[in-house]
């Protein structure tokens, strides 16, 4: 009798040591503060954005409205981290004298925008297509993750 106790009691502290040890993990992850567009992917600064190019088209686009003018901007995406990256959790909005811009992610049967997964250390260029309303004002993207849950939003703004 005391032999069956003995065990459930060795059992329960086993399982509740290996569930405190796999909190204290959680908690105590790492968190890079870095000098580059770094956004958040489950607490840590470990999503490395880097804008490469900002094409200016001047070609008539139809969305919702008709615009002479779009851009394509072109990124690299680095995960950083340990966790997978998934792309489509990244929230792109882009902004020209205040006023959120339409954004597309098609264009001439190329898929653009945020698709797929990253894992730990792989690199994906991405391509945004956004109408401008005016070709000479500045861009200001404002990136945020949504799984984040501190919620924070980065911002660069981009001369054009």
């Amino acid at each position: 009798m005391k032999n069956k106790y003995l065990w459930s009691c060795i059992i329960v502290i086993s399982l509740l040591l290996h569930s405190l040890n796999s909190i204290s993990f959680c908690i105590h992850k790492s968190n890079f503060n870095k000098e580059n567009l770094m956004i958040n992917n489950i607490n840590d600064k470990d999503i490395k954005i880097e804008i490469k190019n900002v094409e200016i088209i001047n070609s008539v686009i139809n969305l919702d409205e008709i615009y002479e003018t779009y851009s394509i901007i072109t990124m690299d995406i680095t995960n950083k981290g340990l966790d997978y990256v998934e792309l489509s959790n990244i929230n792109c909005s882009i902004y020209q004298n205040n006023k959120k811009l339409q954004t597309f992610i098609q264009s001439d049967n190329e898929y653009l925008g945020f698709v797929g997964v990253l894992s730990s250390g792989d690199k994906k260029e991405i391509k945004i297509g956004v109408a401008l309303e005016d070709r000479n004002s500045p861009l200001e993207i404002v990136f945020e993750n949504l799984s984040d849950t501190k919620k924070e939003k980065k911002t660069k703004v981009i001369n054009i």
